[in-house]
């Protein structure tokens, strides 16, 4: 009888091998947990400001602001997808201290996929008042010159990379760039660097 029951316990895990089973499946799980999120890691996105013109709307007191947001991917390994691109100006005002937003408007669809080591660009324009220029001393009207208030752009991004066939979580990127000059010609080709 003993040979027959030593039999039937000598195929069956102890508990000892059930610990070291469920180690090494913890390892496995965690190593590839750590791959993964290594792999799917968010990549560098460069955005600037370039192109600035200024459009004059006829019998309005209005100017279109015209820029371009470039973004530039590069991460050789993800690509990045786009679900939604806003930019704002932030337009500042020495009268109220304080700055105000103005809404743009991006003329692009979304989603839009960008593949590793690339730039996408993105045209945008906003409506300015012109009732926001500012006095300065010296010029023209009644002794006053008019001139534009400082503005930067602020981009917001949601993005999902994706490297292979596996993407991301979402991530919500927000950057705010140096002040852009709208008025003078000289600037319309100079880029503007942004910051996170």
């Amino acid at each position: 009888m003993a040979t027959s029951t030593r039999k039937l316990t000598d195929g069956v895990w102890g508990t000892k091998h059930y610990i070291l089973a469920a180690i090494a499946v913890t390892l496995a799980v965690s190593a590839v947990a750590v791959v993964t999120s290594v792999i799917l890691s968010p990549a560098r996105i460069v955005f600037s400001v370039t192109a600035t013109s200024t459009n004059q709307v006829q019998g309005a007191p209005v100017l279109i602001l015209n820029f371009t947001v470039d973004a530039a991917n590069p991460s050789r390994r993800a690509g990045v997808e786009y679900s939604s691109l806003a930019a704002r100006l932030r337009v500042y005002s020495a009268s109220h201290g304080a700055a105000a937003l103005v809404q743009t408007v991006v003329h692009q669809a979304m989603p839009l996929f960008q593949p590793p080591a690339s730039s996408s660009s993105f045209r945008a324009s906003a409506f300015f008042d012109l009732r926001l220029l500012v006095s300065n001393s010296g010029g023209n009207k009644g002794g006053r010159a008019q001139r534009a208030p400082p503005m930067s752009v602020l981009v917001r991004a949601q993005v999902r990379f994706k490297v292979g066939l596996a993407y991301s979580r979402p991530y919500d990127v927000e950057v705010s760039c140096q002040p852009v000059d709208f008025f003078t010609p000289a600037a319309a080709g100079t880029r503007i660097g942004c910051v996170a």
